[in-house]
């Protein structure tokens, strides 16, 4: 994966992406017919293009509107908070993103708890901003993790990747744009951790 994907809300931002090698995109809304639109034009550049389908107009995320996604749109994959549509989604040898939100301690143990009973294939956490619980979930699950939501600074960046976050998910136009190099992002060593209760 590379240290950033690219996140869109609005499929017609993909002229405004920029094409990197490797190049990830996550669309996190639109109309099914925008959506493919975009979806073909960013795979003809070489991406690999994730689509957050509970936020596709007019898609539902049982079986069937999953296995109509896959043959009308044709992403690489999907994004989704719901552990029924991730299950969907590999029955029908699509790649899926379960995506967890860190709202309190509850949330961060219910979140492991799903990812747990299905077969995601990485895991998405927003706020990304908490390295301390990136951390801990990467203690605690067996996935790889991408850090979303509110990522705006390289100083967000290095934290979520020192954290143990293997990408970093975001809308920040200005962080698609900057060249990275893995190896150079540094951030404070964190030494609080996270503890359960």
């Amino acid at each position: 994966m590379p240290v950033i994907i690219q996140a869109i809300r609005d499929p017609n931002q993909w002229q405004d992406l920029s094409p990197s090698s490797p190049c990830w995109v996550f669309i996190l809304g639109g109309t099914i017919d925008s959506v493919a639109e975009s979806v073909a034009r960013l795979q003809r550049w070489g991406c690999k293009v994730f689509v957050h389908v509970d936020m596709v107009k007019g898609l539902n995320g049982d079986f069937e509107g999953i296995r109509f996604f896959q043959e009308f749109a044709a992403p690489d994959g999907i994004i989704t908070t719901h552990p029924y549509t991730i299950t969907h989604a590999k029955k029908l040898g699509l790649a899926a993103i379960q995506r967890i939100f860190l709202l309190d301690s509850q949330s961060v143990e219910s979140g492991i708890q799903q990812i747990a009973h299905v077969d995601a294939d990485a895991v998405e956490v927003l706020p990304g901003l908490l390295p301390v619980l990136i951390r801990y979930l990467c203690q605690r699950i067996a996935k790889p993790l991408i850090a979303g939501g509110l990522i705006t600074t390289t100083e967000h960046v290095a934290g979520a990747l020192n954290a143990g976050a293997i990408s970093v998910s975001t809308s920040s136009q200005r962080l698609w744009h900057q060249s990275w190099d893995r190896a150079s992002l540094t951030a404070p060593h964190q030494s609080n951790q996270y503890q359960e209760g």
